[in-house]
């Protein structure tokens, strides 16, 4: 049998074989690359392929299973299992939600809003000539009056950037790639919580990049486990989420920061902070760029203030850092959009990106005070600034069949799995977007609809 091409970064995987199979197989449902109703080789077929014991391949099938990413059917094999497990309306990435369906499985679907629409459409109207300059320049880590107007931005919060510190990217995505694969060799492991964004789980199964999850406490990461993690797997690369983590909205204190960056330099850790929801909280707080600038790759996006159709971010890294993070640069993109750069570029210098960045706060504040209210009594992690909520489900449901039944009822979530980053979450949860619905009543009604069927026995 030919090896199967979503194995293709396998060899250049360490770790555990059938934690590396799954981690292929997420990636290549997340590419696209295999699609729900696709049927996977028996186990003894694949062992033999892959010359490995066919109950380590077995042991990959259950763990694919656990994860809602395959279903078996007796006497007819496994297949890839549809989005979380039903056929129904939209939820994630399954196209565009039909009717009344609300979704808030993810921070910007079509109906979510978008704020400072005219200061964007007035930042986005060129002449001729300055079109013309801007279509025809190439600068690959972007030119200098938008790396300029990129350092002032994260001064702003507290990190201190020249123009030759900042770097353009295509978005937080984008910037999270170039720094794993500019810091990193494929195979070598990188720690990350033990819950993160599904979409580092993509990026480093296609560089090759095992992930190690580490423990995690109501304000992130623990660091005697990132030290326990580290000396385990000797990972030298972290990439974590200390302000609004996503999904758990986790937020570190001064003092837990401090004790995770004294592990770090103790045992020679770079950081690649991923800072996307930093702007959500004022005043900000440090990030680790600021308290660590020789040791952190920090990425932010603007995209989360604009909307996702605005694909840029800001990449600010060490000097000796960023030749590899050049290479990486010209290898994926070339360069981020001079068109995308020019406008963001006009929004910072006016003001008009701080007083965009003002409402969406005061939108999501106003939004987490109704979701508090609706679910008092739940199991529910907040913040008061953040995008998302971490609805822990009660005893009975698993977060799949919660998922599916709220589709049925019209509402999209993103259940716990999605999430893990190799070691099953110990609670059944979903996450919940707060910023997602169309209207303060549209979301009012899709939260009750959640709150009343977590309120239902499981099998109701």
């Amino acid at each position: 049998m030919a090896f199967p091409s979503w194995l293709s970064a396998l060899p250049a995987m360490s770790g555990p074989r059938y934690l590396a199979i799954t981690e292929c197989l997420a990636a290549a449902v997340q590419a696209g690359e295999l699609r729900p109703g696709d049927r996977l080789p028996p186990h003894r077929d694949l062992a033999g392929t892959l010359s490995l014991n066919v109950s380590t391949v077995t042991r990959a099938y259950h763990e694919m299973q656990k994860r809602g990413l395959v279903q078996g059917e007796t006497g007819r094999g496994t297949f890839i299992a549809p989005p979380h497990g039903h056929d129904g309306p939209f939820t994630l990435s399954h196209g565009t939600p039909a009717g009344n369906f609300v979704d808030l499985s993810h921070n910007f679907p079509p109906t979510a809003p978008v704020h400072g629409l005219p200061a964007i459409s007035a930042a986005m109207e060129f002449s001729e000539r300055e079109l013309a300059g801007l279509l025809s320049g190439q600068a690959d880590v972007g030119q200098a009056w938008h790396r300029d107007a990129g350092a002032q931005w994260l001064r702003g919060f507290g990190i201190e950037a020249t123009p030759e510190d900042v770097i353009l990217t295509g978005g937080g995505q984008h910037g999270l790639m170039l720094a794993i694969a500019a810091q990193t060799r494929p195979g070598e492991p990188v720690l990350t919580e033990e819950l993160g964004y599904y979409g580092l789980k993509s990026t480093a199964a296609m560089l090759g990049r095992p992930l190690v999850p580490v423990r995690m406490d109501a304000e992130g990461l623990m660091p005697d486990y990132l030290e326990l993690a580290c000396r385990r797997s000797g990972a030298r690369t972290l990439v974590c989420t200390p302000t609004l983590h996503n999904p758990t909205t986790a937020t570190m204190s001064l003092v837990r920061r401090q004790e995770v960056l004294e592990v770090c330099q103790r045992l020679g850790v770079t950081i690649i902070e991923d800072d996307v929801y930093g702007f959500l909280i004022e005043p900000s707080l440090p990030s680790f760029a600021a308290l660590a600038p020789g040791r952190t790759i920090h990425v932010t996006s603007i995209s989360k203030i604009v909307g996702p159709g605005w694909r840029l971010g800001y990449l600010k890294a060490p000097r000796p850092m960023q030749e590899a993070l050049g290479i990486a640069l010209r290898a994926t993109t070339l360069m981020a959009s001079s068109l995308a750069g020019e406008g963001i570029s006009r929004l910072i210098a006016s003001g008009a990106l701080s007083g965009i960045s003002a409402r969406v706060r005061q939108e999501i504040a106003w939004r987490q005070r109704v979701a508090a209210g609706i679910f008092n009594g739940l199991r529910v992690r907040q913040h008061p600034a953040a995008f998302h909520l971490w609805m822990r489900l009660p005893v009975g449901w698993t977060a799949e069949e919660f998922t599916r039944r709220a589709a049925q009822r019209g509402v999209g979530v993103a259940p716990s799995p999605l999430f893990e980053m190799g070691r099953a979450a110990e609670d059944q949860a979903v996450r919940i977007c707060v910023n997602a619905a169309p209207s303060v009543e549209r979301l009012s009604e899709a939260l009750g609809i959640l709150r009343d069927l977590a309120r239902l026995p499981r099998l109701a």
